[in-house]
């Protein structure tokens, strides 16, 4: 029997034990679904030519630790990749850290002077004549504001944007 195929077994049984404890815990469909899915993951593995793939990856860094001869340069490598696979693991479990959350100040707002033209923002491919002309009032139609507009505005007012 081939090594690949009793690796696939294997895998099989022990999938088909965590489902079988799964089911016994909580019997119902979804257990059964997630048991069986688990299960078919090794055989559709071999059935895919991966299994045998994975094995002779292992065997080829089996043979290549054999061969090889350990040297300080290696053993610091070892120790670097290690350190930092742990401190990696580390962070994991760290909790995130409280941010505050960010009020703009009134203090910095900037009002514009007798002298200083107020500055309207416009788009990209806005037109610029849908603007009215300084001194001129806007059409009463855009004057007239729903209570949908005012909430809009209120909340662009909020964030700085208008």
């Amino acid at each position: 029997m081939d090594v690949p195929l009793i690796i696939t077994i294997a895998l099989m049984v022990f999938f088909t034990a965590i489902f079988a404890g799964l089911w016994a815990r909580r019997p119902g469909v979804r257990p059964v679904m997630g048991g069986l899915g688990l299960v078919l993951i090794p055989l559709g593995l071999w059935l895919f030519g991966l299994t045998d793939l994975a094995y002779n990856g292992v065997v080829s860094i089996i043979d290549w630790a054999q061969r090889t001869v350990w040297t300080t340069t290696m053993t610091w490598g070892a120790s670097l990749a290690g350190a930092g696979l742990l401190i990696f693991l580390i962070s994991r479990f760290i909790k995130p850290a409280q941010r505050k959350a960010v009020t703009k100040s009134n203090d910095r707002a900037v009002t514009p002077t007798q002298s200083q033209a107020p500055v309207t923002a416009t788009r990209p491919g806005a037109s610029v004549a849908s603007a009215p002309p300084a001194g001129q009032s806007a059409p009463a139609a855009s004057q007239k504001k729903t209570a949908e507009d005012a909430e809009v505005e209120d909340i662009l007012r909020k964030r700085g944007l208008l």
